[in-house]
């Protein structure tokens, strides 16, 4: 499903190709991606692995350049930048959360979260930099290097280091991949009150369950979309998601 040329919204993805030369074969990551998201919609990219999702992601974040195609963000369109370019759009414009958290080892808690600070050319706020730990409620662990931390602790601490400069965007890949299923629902939590504040979120998971808290569902096979559940009405899917996020612990 490629469809017509979006002409607005805030990421605008038109006729996105991705491919990867592995020995004598063409690998078509992505083959003739279009779609428009909406700025404050929660959108899950559903799909087995290997079906491109990952890979679309990695275009939204400008950590991957499709072999052809536009990728639009805000007017902007980031399939042409330079990576110097790239690294200062993203400082000021995405926030990306891993599945693998990859915090750096060696610096505490609030310093990875000072980090993205630093590399943007904010200055290093530790002030923010706590308050932002407090409201994933890990204020009492800022000290703490990630060996000292759980796997949903070291996610709250990338959601943390993620919202330090204040991004419209939050690019998430399997953040509940390595998590139990009490601790990824208290993360799905966290993104639910920020899609409340206005973030706009883009998540991939391969999970029925977790895609259910979103928005809006595009789900891919091969490459390719074969199915958007559209973006819903954020009202009604507030009170939907609401109802999954207060389920009993």
């Amino acid at each position: 499903m490629t469809g017509t040329e979006p002409s607005s919204g805030f990421i605008r993805l038109i006729d996105v190709h991705k491919e990867y030369v592995s020995g004598r074969r063409t690998i078509h990551a992505l083959d003739g991606v279009t779609s428009s998201i909406d700025r404050g919609d929660w959108v899950t990219l559903l799909g087995p692995s290997g079906c491109g999702k990952s890979t679309l992601l990695n275009m939204m974040s400008g950590i991957d350049r499709p072999t052809s195609g536009k990728v639009i963000i805000n007017g902007t369109e980031i399939s042409n930048r330079t990576e110097e370019q790239l690294s200062r759009w993203r400082g000021r414009n995405v926030g990306i959360i891993f599945q693998f958290f990859q915090l750096m080892p060696t610096l505490t808690a609030l310093e990875n979260v000072v980090l993205p600070m630093d590399l943007a050319g904010r200055g290093r706020d530790r002030r923010l930099a706590s308050e932002l730990l407090e409201r994933v409620g890990l204020g009492h662990l800022g000290s703490h290097l990630p060996s000292e931390l759980s796997g949903g602790e070291q996610q709250r601490v990338a959601i943390a280091r993620a919202l330090a400069n204040d991004p419209p965007l939050i690019l998430a890949d399997e953040p509940t991949g390595n998590l139990d299923s009490e601790t990824g629902r208290r993360v799905l939590t966290l993104f639910h009150e920020l899609w409340q504040h206005g973030k706009t979120i883009i998540m991939v998971t391969h999970d029925q369950t977790v895609a259910a808290y979103g928005s809006r569902t595009i789900e891919l096979r091969d490459g390719q979309i074969i199915r958007d559940s559209g973006a819903q009405a954020h009202t009604a899917r507030s009170e939907e998601i609401e109802t999954l996020v207060r389920l009993p612990e």
